[in-house]
């Protein structure tokens, strides 16, 4: 016949094992393995104790039990205790170890627990240990899966980014080597916009460029998957306009999320329904020139960091190949005008050098030459060397026209008079009002400007007529003007006038046009510029230049002197 203390022990330890099997987590299965032993147990509180540490309680006597008290019952196994307001107590503790080594200790009043209870308690606490082990695998298992599914996709993720990142590159690799094979312009663009539109997998994608004549208004120099009917709509408009305009403005990437509410959008674009932009800035030289962008009708489009990098890196190259074929070009007019300069001065002096060989060989093959022919034969060749030692002169000023000399101090009248030494006794020159200050410049440079302006001014202006000097002081610039009767071409641009090789139709002079473009690099040498003005029957010509050391009025003579 079955005994009823083992039948009530077996019944319990089955209710135990369906309440911690139940929970969720370890916590939870111990404050409920805990609840369940102090009830089966008729105990008055109960605690599982890890360590020196209280981590679970149960029983409403147990609320005024401190932690090291349940902490000095679990260290014995079984005992009694005299406890304020709770009076004498039996204790139990049985250990397990899950995680830790544990202990489960109970507190009841009066009587301690009979050896069946001790063994039903002994009991729970394997049965607690087996379910925490369970669920500590089970969790283990659970955070395995994830850290693996977590790792898988990390894998993908960067096997993606490394399937982008080679494409970039040799996206990127192409574009390189078009620029240095010296690949057509428009070409390189294009292929900058298509290679980014497809690896970012966007709609379109544009790059647009400040218009040189108009920085107010940008153009769209290439452009890949946008519309034809659009196309006209886009083609050119106001430089602060979109996402583009935006990284114009800004010199950085900017991103537009919800384009369609966006208050810089483009109409045209909006209309269409964009829903996102990105651009990044493109430059020529150092300076910005214009925006790189793609966009995407695709709703929630958002771009990654490896993306927003992607797009910068084509940009760079937008950028490089605008400043290569800038850089190029330049040198093919440099090597242009280097070509044209040196047929021009071969020609020129050859011209005077030829006459005063000639005249040399006559000489030389006829000593009893007439004296009268030798006369104007040596005359003649005297004319051309002056003409050659003229033109020498003009190319060794052009040389050093990238260097301004040392200043000093002088009179600007004193500056003037040194300017028109030599002049006055060729042409009719009528000097205005000049200020009776020292300045600090540069005053042989100052000669060989002035000296151009008066020679230009003698080679156009009608024969018999005056030619006007003027000097002045302007803020902190000292300006020097010379001026003759007549005008300029009214389609004529001004900048044309400081070419080399670039001479009036009706020059009366035998230079080959390098005299102002010679006067403007002497000029920017020495920080300064040259204004040009026709108007009133004048022609005119002001040389400007900074003072740096400031203006002083000249000494005035001292009395009796």
């Amino acid at each position: 016949m079955t005994d009823p203390g083992t039948t009530w022990a077996t019944l319990q330890l089955v209710d135990f094992l369906s309440a911690v099997t139940d929970a969720p987590d370890e916590t939870a299965a111990m404050h409920t393995g805990l609840e369940r032993a102090v009830s089966a147990l008729s105990a008055d509180a109960g605690a599982i104790v890890t360590g020196e540490t209280v981590v679970a309680r149960a029983g409403t006597a147990g609320l005024g039990i401190p932690d090291n008290a349940f902490a000095s019952f679990a260290r014995a196994a079984e005992g009694q205790a005299r406890l304020p307001r709770i009076g004498t107590i039996a204790t139990r503790a049985v250990s397990f170890s899950v995680p830790h080594e544990s202990r489960m200790v109970v507190v009841r009043a009066g009587e301690p627990l009979s050896e069946r209870e001790s063994t039903l308690l002994d009991g729970m606490a394997r049965v607690l240990a087996m379910q925490l082990r369970m669920l500590r695998t089970v969790e283990g298992e659970r955070a395995l899966r994830v850290t693996s599914e977590r790792q898988a996709h990390e894998n993908a993720r960067l096997l993606t980014t490394l399937q982008e990142r080679q494409e970039l590159l040799q996206r990127l690799t192409r574009i390189q080597r078009s620029i240095s094979h010296r690949a057509p312009l428009q070409e390189v663009l294009d292929a900058v916009t298509t290679g980014a539109r497809n690896l970012l997998g966007d709609d379109l994608a544009a790059l647009r460029l400040i218009d040189p004549d108009d920085p107010g208004y940008v153009v769209m120099a290439s452009h890949s998957g946008i519309r034809e009917e659009l196309v006209p709509k886009l083609k050119r408009g106001p430089a602060n306009e979109g996402v583009g305009g935006r990284a114009v403005l800004e010199r950085r990437l900017v991103i537009i999320d919800d384009y369609s509410h966006a208050r810089d959008g483009i109409p045209a674009m909006k209309e269409d329904r964009l829903q996102a932009a990105m651009a990044a800035p493109v430059y020529e030289n150092g300076k910005v020139a214009g925006g790189l962008l793609t966009a995407s009708y695709r709703p929630g489009r958002r771009y990654s960091k490896e993306e927003q990098d992607a797009l910068v890196a084509f940009a760079d190259h937008a950028s490089l190949a605008l400043t290569d074929a800038k850089t190029v070009e330049a040198m093919r007019s440099a090597q242009r005008a280097k070509d044209m300069f040196l047929a021009m001065v071969s020609h020129e002096l050859k011209t005077p050098l030829t006459v005063i060989l000639g005249s040399l060989d006559t000489f030389r093959r006829h000593p009893g030459l007439d004296a009268r022919l030798r006369a104007e034969m040596t005359e003649s060749a005297y004319a051309r060397a002056n003409e050659l030692a003229s033109l020498i002169d003009r190319l060794l000023k052009g040389a050093r026209g990238e260097l301004s000399s040392e200043r000093e101090e002088v009179a600007l009248p004193d500056l003037v008079a040194r300017a028109l030494r030599g002049f006055e006794h060729t042409a009719n020159v009528a000097v205005g009002h000049v200020p009776d200050v020292v300045c600090n410049v540069d005053p042989r440079l100052v000669s060989d400007v002035l000296g151009v302006f008066l020679e230009n001014a003698l080679a156009h202006s009608p024969p018999g007529s005056d030619i006007y000097v003027d000097a002045g002081i302007d803020r902190d610039d000292v300006t020097l003007t010379v001026a003759n009767d007549g005008s300029l071409p009214p389609d004529l641009d001004p900048e044309q006038l400081f070419r080399p090789f670039q001479r009036g139709a009706n020059a009366r002079s035998s230079g080959v046009g390098l005299g102002l473009y010679i006067a403007g690099r002497l000029a920017r040498s020495a920080g300064g510029t040259i204004d040009v003005d026709s108007g009133g029957g004048r022609v005119s010509f002001t040389l400007r230049l900074p003072v740096d050391a400031g203006l002083e009025r000249a000494p005035e003579p001292a009395a009796g002197e």
